[in-house]
């Protein structure tokens, strides 16, 4: 069964709107305040001081792209302060205990916290460990067990086994090639393992690489999973990386076939020929997209051979070209462009962002998020308990899964803990998976009945339909400033809620005192002569026409647009004719109408049932307008309310 604190509702566009438009957030200062004196704070709401630092960040968070100056701030003290009063204010009434309000605070959460596992966890652990990784070149052979991605636990077992005995083969003096051909699988009839050329960070698949870098020299690693299946990995040797060469050739197929043209490239390259000219005329690599056959940069990541790398590493910069040379490729005159060179940390980095996104190693999904969040200090997981279950797995060979029997106290052991001790800060009560629950989802879910087919894998599938409902508080552990960006919304929201009950939100309005503006202000509310219409639109003209018939026939719309397929069909009146199609209606006598004019491009037709005379509204008829009108002293006396309220003094002076 999933865990959901609530359900999942969509933002609503006031939220939206408020996540855009308010970015202010105050936090308690109960401890500071007991070190503020008067001469610290430039404002106090309800007896709390607050400070011109405060002020100040605040100011920075609203506007980022101006500049905090004197004046600017005090102007803006007092916005802050009215704002923390309504804040006050919203609290008193119970507005944060409001069950939409808490939907939409937890629908916010749940929509940006994954960005900051993403931006601020997994893209940035993944830079800085390819950086560290890159440091260095490795050679590495390995033996290979390929296996499913889905492999059941016998399958798994059968090729470790069979790895583990290989590795005490080969640690006890087995040669390499014996063992690679005797127990890696074989793909197109060769060995799936073998040496693999010198190569650096970004190479290979991660969990590959990771093993390989985490391996001290001529150690012969445990199997290690990877996408491709079980693998044994040996390091031969380490050192530093060499940095990318970039360079141009001139290409021939084959040195014996090409030795003229090759001999005339060098004698041209000799009497100053232009080097793209030369690349052009005598190169079989020769591109008018690339005159100077550029490779680009060329280094140790497994792109070309290591003996052509060699070459490359050994250009000399002195020379202006050197060659040729033979190559398992073919024969090359060769020129190195430059050497790849960071002047600062920041480029550095972001030369490996790119090299990254190139590879596609930022293609993060939930799947990334939930697998990085199984790796945290959050799910703890019984290794003991687990080795246990494993053995039960084992011993039930031949049974069914369904029928195996789990002895207490062992179903009732917990398999895993979500857990935290700042869980209880938010509220949060921590999960435990037992071993019970989990056979049961394996039966349920997987349908699984021989013991033998249950994956390792299962379990982090079992604890990831957990995962999501703790993503939130996980985040605001994790990452301070999505804690500090959360509680900015929820308090945003709050005075945004209380300022649609306070001011905007008619419904909440004293409709004594409108009808009151409205009584003084009569003739403010009337409406000039107006016009009584009938607008019909439809993509097709003939359906248009059969629309219109049917009106003037029954002087109705009703079952109209449910009649005709597409057809727009509005009834209404109006005093703003200056545009079309209303520009129409002036020129027609009460029952006319006219097909000259167009909705959106699209055929239409609009009838004039008769002209209002100019007159007064009525108090229903002018309500909102009347209300709209009364919102500048609406928000004044609020704000003097509030003033006297909460005791509100500023001292904008103290500012500097």
């Amino acid at each position: 069964m999933r865990l959901s604190f609530r359900a999942r509702q969509p933002i609503t566009f006031s939220a939206v709107l408020l996540a855009l438009a308010i970015s202010i957030i105050f936090k308690p200062a109960l401890i500071q305040a007991q070190f503020l004196t008067d001469r610290d704070a430039v404002a106090f709401v309800g007896g709390e001081p607050i400070t011109q630092s405060e002020v100040r960040t605040f100011y920075a968070q609203n506007y980022p792209l101006d500049t905090a100056h004197r004046d600017s701030l005090r102007s803006f003290l007092k916005d802050y302060v009215i704002f923390r009063a309504k804040l006050l204010e919203a609290e008193q009434m119970g507005l944060d205990q409001n069950p939409a309000y808490n939907e939409e605070v937890s629908s916010f959460a749940e929509t940006t916290a994954p960005s900051y596992w993403i931006e601020k966890g997994i893209k940035n652990e993944i830079v800085d460990r390819f950086l560290e990784k890159r440091t260095s070149e490795l050679k590495v052979q390995h033996l290979l067990i390929r296996l499913r991605q889905d492999a059941t636990v016998r399958q798994l077992n059968e090729a470790s086994e069979t790895l583990l005995q290989a590795r005490n083969e080969w640690l006890n003096g087995a040669s390499f090639d014996s063992l690679n051909n005797a127990i890696s699988s074989k793909v197109n009839g060769r060995p799936a393992g073998g040496e693999l050329p010198w190569f650096s960070a970004g190479a290979t698949v991660i969990d590959f690489e990771d093993a390989a870098y985490g391996l001290p020299v001529s150690t012969i690693s445990e199997p290690i999973r990877t996408q491709f299946g079980l693998h044994l990995i040996r390091v031969l040797e380490k050192r530093p990386t060499h940095p990318a060469r970039e360079v141009s050739h001139v290409f021939f197929r084959d040195a014996k076939a090409d030795s003229v043209q090759i001999d005339e490239a060098m004698q041209a390259l000799t009497n100053g020929t232009p080097w793209s000219e030369v690349v052009q005329r005598y190169s079989a690599a020769a591109n008018p997209a690339s005159p100077g056959g550029s490779m680009g940069f060329v280094g140790y990541d497994m792109r070309y051979a290591d003996s052509f790398v060699d070459l490359v590493m050994n250009l000399d910069p002195s020379q202006p070209y050197e060659g040729p040379f033979e190559s398992q490729y073919g024969a090359h005159i060769l020129r190195l462009d430059s050497v790849q060179q960071y002047q600062t940390v920041d480029e550095e980095r972001e030369d490996a962002i790119a090299t990254l996104e190139r590879l596609a190693y930022f293609q993060v999904d939930d799947e990334d998020i939930d697998n990085r969040l199984l790796n945290t200090d959050f799910v703890q997981k019984n290794e003991e308990v687990l080795d246990a279950f494993n053995q039960w797995l084992l011993e039930g060979e031949g049974q069914s899964l369904s029928d195996m029997e789990i002895l207490e106290p062992f179903s009732y052991e917990v398999l895993v803990r979500l857990d935290h001790p700042r869980f209880q800060e938010f509220d949060v009560p921590s999960l435990e998976l037992t071993v019970s629950s989990y056979v049961d989802w394996v039966i349920q879910q997987k349908e699984a009945s021989n013991p033998m087919d249950v994956s390792p894998r299962w379990l982090d599938e079992y604890i990831k339909e957990y995962l999501r409902p703790y993503l939130p508080p996980m985040t605001r552990i994790k990452f301070a400033d999505f804690n500090t960006s959360l509680i900015q919304y929820e308090r945003g929201l709050l005075v945004f809620n209380y300022n649609d009950q306070a001011l905007w939100n008619p419904s909440y309005a004293d409709t004594t005192a409108v009808q009151a503006h409205y009584g003084a202000n009569r003739e403010a509310y009337q409406f000039d002569t107006r016009y009584h219409y009938t607008l019909l639109s439809h993509p097709q003209d003939s359906v248009l026409m059969q629309a219109v018939e049917e009106f003037e026939q029954n002087m109705s719309m009703t079952d109209l647009a449910e009649q005709f397929e597409n057809l727009y069909a509005v009834e209404d009146s109006t005093q703003f004719v200056e545009s079309l199609p209303w520009a129409e209606l002036p020129m027609l006598s009460p029952g006319e109408g006219t097909y000259g004019v167009k909705v959106q491009d699209k055929p239409a037709w609009i009838y004039l049932h008769s002209v209002l005379a100019p007159r007064f509204m009525t108090f229903e008829e002018a309500f909102m307008r009347a209300f709209n009108d009364m919102q500048p002293d609406l928000e004044e006396s609020l704000e003097a309310y509030l003033m006297q309220k909460y005791e509100i003094k500023m001292k904008p002076r103290r500012i500097r």
